[in-house]
């Protein structure tokens, strides 16, 4: 009878702590839960930052790349068209060297003509004025003429070393376009000195060989007026273009002064 009375008092604590147990493990359990959903939401936050990074680096890389790659095909552009234009310039260059070249041997070789014409000129002038006069007037035209032909050479070695300043300043990367205008202009004025100068010689050889030599030397005269206003106009032109230039750097170009005044007297 004790045993069955203890039997039944312990069934029934065991009936009691079972649920009590149960419970606490139940209460255990969802205190866990929470928390593993915690650390699980956690690692999956990092897992996000980290792809989220990752994604964002390699946009970067990828930007950096790009940006990499225009630079370099826009650098290499720049360096073909800056070879381009720069071939270009040479080109000019060598074609305007050559024609100048040109133009200085056809120059040459006419000065070289009328000297060789002086004999004959003076013999021409011998049978007019005898011997003394016609030495004189020779040597007074002869010794003009190349007081010009020296003042137009200085005008076209500056207008060499302006153009050569110009250049330097287009390579600086510096705005011509006025001198450019203003050189061309010049260029003309020079022009038109050096073709004044070949219609004197060509006047002063009619003059000769006309009867009334002295009517035909004042026409000369008037010729020659004209040749030393033609060089004054080339040298200011030349001046104004030096103007243009200031500022632009390359050095500084050296003007001079057209010896025209007594030989034009």
């Amino acid at each position: 009878m004790k045993k069955h009375l203890s039997f039944k008092v312990i069934s029934t604590l065991v009936l009691q702590v079972i649920p009590l147990v149960a419970i606490g493990a139940i209460h255990e359990e969802m205190q866990q839960k929470p928390e593993a959903a915690k650390q699980d939401i956690q690692q999956k936050r990092d897992e996000l930052k980290s792809t989220v990074k990752e994604k964002r680096d390699m946009f970067r890389q990828e930007v950096k790349d790009r940006v990499q790659t225009i630079s370099g095909e826009v650098k290499e552009k720049r360096d073909e068209v800056r070879t381009t234009v720069q071939n270009t310039r040479t080109a000019a260059r060598d074609e305007i060297r050559t024609k100048r070249e040109a133009m200085h041997t056809e120059i040459k070789a006419k000065r070289e003509e009328f000297k060789e014409e002086a004999k004959n000129r003076r013999e021409e002038l011998k049978k007019k004025l005898g011997e003394k006069k016609a030495e004189r007037i020779e040597q007074f035209f002869n010794n003009m003429v190349q007081k010009f032909e020296r003042t137009i050479d200085r005008l076209h070695g500056l207008e060499e070393k302006i153009e050569d300043r110009i250049e330097k300043a287009v390579t600086n990367g510096k705005d011509v376009a006025l001198a450019r205008e203003a050189l061309a202009v010049a260029k003309t004025k020079i022009t038109e000195a050096e073709t004044a100068l070949t219609d004197a010689k060509a006047k002063y050889t009619e003059a000769v060989a006309d009867p009334d030599f002295k009517a035909s030397f004042r026409k000369v005269k008037t010729v020659v007026h004209g040749v030393a206003e033609k060089v004054r106009l080339a040298h200011a032109a030349l001046v104004k273009v030096i103007t243009t230039l200031k500022g632009l750097g390359g050095g500084n170009t050296a003007t001079t002064t057209p010896a025209t005044s007594n030989a034009a007297q």
